[in-house]
């Protein structure tokens, strides 16, 4: 009876995997709206309070004009402003979410303990993602670009957004009901070089800024990338990707650690502005 319920058991968990990838992962590919949908509560620690009065300005700002998908990375799904100013950022639920069918269903031991670890990384997974742009929201605010900060469903906003599929289609979304990050727009560093090489050295120095002055406020980074995770805006350095930072000990940085955050921007210059490096290596050995 054990070995038929267990059968039993991982027959029918795969067969709710099947029909979940037939229904919402194969049939919509790319974005969707179940994609960025948090079925989370009210959950007081992503609770910042109401938003100051320029950032009712700028979700006012956000409500008159309609957004289109710009990209997707790891953690979001970013879309853009008309006016090309803004970005608002929905966070992907797939990798944090914590309710399924499963969860309701009477399984064995041994499915018991896969759901509950999955689960559990899901539940980790989000906490740390959540961390990290709560510190870019509240200790990195210029470093980041990052203008407000919604984590939680509220009742204070009342206001809409509406975003544009790439397939055309319009959808308002209740902000309040939504998990998201509006940030300054930013290009990115190498088309930024390439764009303008007169500048390159300004652009160097303020990558270098940048990354030695969140070291120094006790901000570490998971994910050192020059060219995916920066960005720059009026000429300035700023980093986009926030989602793997973490608080440590503040302290100078060292040469290992610029060097090695700058290993993709040494094998950027190497191959289009070699001139550029020996002006690399001066700003890195000036900042310690």
């Amino acid at each position: 009876m054990k070995r038929y319920f267990f059968y039993s058991s991982i027959a029918l968990f795969l067969f709710l995997c099947t029909l979940t990838y037939l229904t919402c992962i194969k049939r919509t590919k790319g974005f969707c709206y179940t994609k960025i949908h948090s079925r989370y509560g009210y959950d007081p620690r992503w609770d910042f309070g109401n938003p100051s009065e320029s950032q009712k300005k700028l979700l006012d700002q956000i409500a008159m004009q309609p957004f289109k998908l710009l990209g997707s990375g790891k953690e979001c799904y970013a879309f853009v402003s008309a006016d090309g100013e803004i970005v608002v950022k929905f966070f992907k639920q797939k990798h944090m979410r914590v309710q399924y069918l499963l969860n309701y269903l009477p399984l064995s031991k041994e499915i018991k303990a896969l759901r509950n670890e999955t689960l559990n990384r899901h539940s980790f997974r989000r906490k740390a993602l959540f961390n990290s742009y709560q510190i870019a929201y509240e200790q990195l605010p210029e470093e980041t670009g990052v203008l407000y900060l919604h984590l939680t469903k509220s009742r204070n906003l009342k206001r809409a957004i509406q975003i544009i599929t790439p397939k055309g289609k319009h959808l308002t979304l209740k902000l309040d009901d939504m998990e998201f990050m509006v940030q300054k727009r930013a290009g990115l560093i190498f088309d930024a070089i390439k764009a303008h090489p007169e500048k390159g050295k300004e652009i160097i120095s303020s990558i270098l800024h940048l990354i030695s002055n969140r070291r120094e406020k006790g901000i570490g980074d998971n994910d050192i990338n020059c060219e995916k995770n920066l960005g720059i805006v009026n000429g300035k350095a700023m980093q986009i990707d926030v989602g793997e930072f973490y608080l440590s000990i503040p302290k100078p940085i060292t040469k290992e650690e610029l060097t090695t955050a700058t290993l993709d921007l040494r094998a950027f210059l190497e191959t289009y502005y070699p001139t550029l490096i020996p002006y690399l290596q001066e700003e890195i050995d000036s900042l310690l």
